[in-house]
């Protein structure tokens, strides 16, 4: 079996990538692809012993693998993410919290001792 050479020219193109449409894919710099490449961290394919290429469905794989990684293993930060957009709460808003989430408390509170108050004044 025989492969043209039109046949052979778009079976390259479609299968293997360079750097360039390879760190595109992957959404890398070129100089963080060949850092992994030099680490062996991604399969790389040599073509007539000189050109580097990567396979796509390599590439589509690991670039699946990497959004997997991040939507459920988020790097931890050492701050809170929008702390320049959340301001801290002022006093008044901290007190109007406590009165929202214990206003029955307080109230109840203040009924006992008056009760308290009549029951030992009279």
């Amino acid at each position: 079996m025989e492969i043209k050479k039109e046949e052979y020219k778009e079976y390259l193109s479609e299968d293997y990538l360079g750097i360039h449409e390879a760190a595109a894919l992957l959404e890398i710099s070129e100089e963080e692809l060949w850092a992994l490449i030099k680490r062996h961290e991604i399969p790389t394919h040599n073509v007539a012993g000189a050109f580097t290429r990567l396979k796509r469905e390599e590439m589509e794989v690991i670039k699946n693998k990497w959004r997997i990684e991040r939507e459920l293993f988020p790097a931890p930060e050492k701050y809170f993410p929008h702390h320049a957009t959340v301001r801290k709460a002022t006093l008044w808003e901290k007190a109007a919290d406590f009165w929202y989430f214990n206003d029955f408390y307080i109230l109840c509170s203040i009924l006992i001792a008056a009760l308290l108050y009549f029951i030992l004044a009279s």
